[in-house]
């Protein structure tokens, strides 16, 4: 129904504004978060993100292809994607948008109680802006990624755990490459949030680890959504059994039937019909007995 999604909307913005609120009174802590998420990486041997940096910058027309990968798919290919399932998947759609939306809500309260500086804001850790670097070359500004310039205020920079890219980007892959018909579009399916995953770390915006969080995030919203679903139909069917017109139609079963259970109006006619026929015997069989009778007395 369009009130949900206009409601989801709203909400989902007022949410995003109090974390922006939240963050900016938090800088200190986001940037320690971001320090901290660095040393685990360094320990565990994930710290990939500033080799694919590095890497990224230097080759200038990948990195402005990024850039604009960054800044516009995110916000397109999920609306269409939703939007697709609604027209073309209708029976699907429900659960895939509360799955969407869940997820959403996990990363949102994520946002408030994580509050974390992407790569790109530690000071001195050796990772390039490349948003900033060319922010020449689109709409984007030199300070906010992926927000136009002169609504630097409306992003959250310090919302980088878990990575809302990712997450969305393997809904969009996961529901594409599942119910489209067509195998190329199915191949760009897989392909998108590996592609994602690959941009939103070159780009020095997620580390190794928020991107592991927005597709651990995105489960937890499949399972979330999916035990809601299975209670909602085990309500369903226990409100069947509960119908009158099961509960009339019960005692009809016990009998022996050949032809499968039906309902006690359609099993009480064939029975008035033997009944009638047994009282009310045909016409022609009575003027046969009769026809002696006159016979005899002569």
């Amino acid at each position: 129904m369009v009130w949900v999604e206009a409601a989801m909307i709203i909400g989902f913005y007022y949410t995003y504004t109090a974390t922006r609120a939240v963050a900016d009174g938090s800088v200190p802590d986001a940037l320690a978060v971001g320090w901290d998420l660095v040393r685990i990486q360094a320990d565990l041997h994930l710290n990939a993100e500033r080799g694919l940096n590095h890497w990224l910058q230097g080759i200038p027309v990948l990195a402005v292809a990024s850039c604009y990968y960054y800044a516009t798919l995110h916000f397109i290919v999920t609306p269409a994607v939703l939007v697709w399932l609604y027209r073309k998947r209708p029976g699907h759609y429900l659960r895939a948008r509360w799955t969407i939306m869940c997820a959403t809500v996990i990363s949102l309260v994520g946002f408030i109680l994580l509050p974390t500086a992407p790569p790109r804001l530690l000071p001195g850790a050796g990772f390039v802006d490349t948003m900033a670097s060319f922010h020449d070359w689109g709409w984007w500004g030199g300070g906010s990624s992926a927000a136009p310039r002169r609504l630097a205020g409306l992003a959250n920079q310090f919302a980088a755990m878990p990575s809302l890219h990712c997450a969305w980007a393997l809904w969009c892959g996961w529901c594409v490459a599942r119910f489209a018909r067509h195998r190329w579009v199915r191949t760009l399916a897989v392909i998108y949030p590996g592609t994602t995953a690959f941009v939103v770390m070159a780009t020095a915006n997620h580390y190794v680890l928020d991107v592991v969080a927005g597709w651990v995030v995105l489960g937890l919203g499949a399972l979330l959504t999916a035990a809601v679903t299975r209670v909602a139909h085990r309500r369903g069917r226990r409100d069947g059994r509960a119908d009158p017109v099961d509960q009339r139609a019960g005692p009809q079963r016990a009998g022996p039937q050949r032809a499968g259970p039906q309902r006690a109006g359609q099993q009480a006619q064939p029975a008035a019909i033997v009944g009638t026929a047994a009282a009310h015997p045909p016409a022609s069989t009575n003027i046969h007995r009769t026809r002696p009778g006159p016979t005899r007395c002569m």
